[in-house]
């Protein structure tokens, strides 16, 4: 393992260990930092519906627990902090509109210090497309308009911008992001599924991949084929930055340990991990255990690795 990992926290059932107080996001959230842990992640649902299925494996939160809106908790959660990234992993983007979605994303890079990065994905919901007015079926291209437009929004002045889904010309949204269209400081993540149709989403931004599924191997693999099609298709050399969440390991008893759980970091680490979003609700189900929890995360960053 290297000398030093980019270590995150997802908070998403925080609230769960001190019943349903969503205040508590903001005094943990300096706890978070005091701890040396990297950043602070929220994902994202709108709405859900009473019969959703999850696609993607066992599913650890029903659909009446709490949702606290991530941008919300982020901005928050800027004030309380002074040096912890604030990470959306991952924000449904397209039910939210493009100039809506620019504003708020520019003025929590602002009130954070730049500490602000952006994680999209289209999500997996139809449900909450339908009750936000949207299309599931074009989702993709909705994103892809959608960021292309909040580009210009961020970096032009005034802008103007013309696609199937977002249109507008000469309109001014401030305050914007320092940078240019060729490089701007904002992080960018996508939470895609790492198939040649997703492939433009890295060609058309210097973004970073997302991972939904924790396995080493996937992990590898996905790395592998996007920055396969980016070389064969858009004639991009470059090795993507990966954010998952790291492989649950168990103890002797079957118990989730955290503790196996970073001895095994170097698996995902060799797979091509360079950001953990390590998920609170798989590791705390009470509340007088987060001050060891946070501690042995922090102490990752803290130790010199063999």
């Amino acid at each position: 393992m290297p000398n030093r990992v980019t270590i995150n926290l997802n908070i998403l059932t925080l609230d769960r260990l001190f019943g349903g107080d969503l205040a508590r996001y903001v005094d943990q959230a300096r706890a978070i930092e005091d701890a040396g842990i990297d950043g602070i992640v929220m994902p994202d649902h709108v709405v859900f519906g009473d019969d959703a299925t999850y696609p993607f494996g066992a599913w650890t939160v029903a659909p009446s627990d709490s949702w606290p809106e991530p941008m919300a908790v982020l901005a928050a959660v800027a004030g309380a902090t002074r040096r912890v990234d604030l990470v959306t992993n991952v924000l449904i983007a397209p039910l939210r509109s493009a100039v809506l979605l620019a504003k708020q994303v520019a003025t929590l890079y602002g009130l954070s210090g730049g500490r602000f990065q952006l994680g999209v994905g289209t999500g997996w919901q139809e449900q909450e497309y339908v009750a936000s007015g949207q299309s599931f079926a074009a989702r993709g291209d909705m994103l892809f308009d959608q960021m292309r437009a909040c580009r210009a929004l961020w970096l032009e002045r005034p802008a103007t911008f013309r696609s199937e889904h977002v249109n507008f010309e000469k309109i001014w949204c401030s305050p914007g992001l320092p940078g240019s269209a060729e490089h701007s400081p904002l992080k960018l993540w996508f939470g895609f599924a790492p198939s040649a149709a997703n492939a433009r989403y890295f060609a058309e931004f210097d973004a970073g991949w997302s991972c939904i599924k924790p396995d080493p191997g996937f992990i590898a693999e996905g790395r592998a084929r996007l920055e396969g099609l980016l070389r064969d298709r858009y004639g991009i050399t470059k090795r993507l930055r990966v954010r998952a969440a790291p492989a649950i390991h168990f103890d002797a008893s079957g118990a989730v340990s955290i503790d196996r759980t970073i001895d095994h970091l170097h698996e995902s680490i060799e797979a091509g991990v360079t950001d953990f979003d390590v998920p609170l609700m798989f590791y705390v189900k009470e509340a007088d255990r987060l001050p060891e929890f946070l501690n042995k995360l922090g102490s990752i960053n803290r130790t010199v690795a063999e």
